[in-house]
């Protein structure tokens, strides 16, 4: 069985958000960039702009994003939000 793509997006008050994902693409300091499952490991600073979320589900979602950091490995997906 496929490994499903999970993402946890944290601020510094709490989770905004945590679940299984088919793609989050977001705003890297060099531009916007997506991840998707099987993506090779990475850690990038974000930019301000808007974080989408495409769920298991098909729902498709947004967060505002002013900076912060984001690490892939193994198919799952951290993203700090700064304050």
């Amino acid at each position: 069985m496929d490994t499903p793509l999970n993402l946890e997006i944290v601020s510094p008050e709490a989770v905004v958000f945590s679940g299984n994902i088919q793609m989050v693409e977001m705003p890297g300091r060099n531009g916007r960039f997506a991840i998707l499952r099987n993506h090779a490991p990475i850690i990038a600073t974000l930019a301000n702009g808007q974080i989408h979320v495409k769920t298991d589900k098909g729902e498709e979602l947004a967060f505002d994003c002013e900076a912060g950091y984001v690490e892939c490995k193994e198919n799952m997906v951290s993203i700090l939000l700064s304050a």
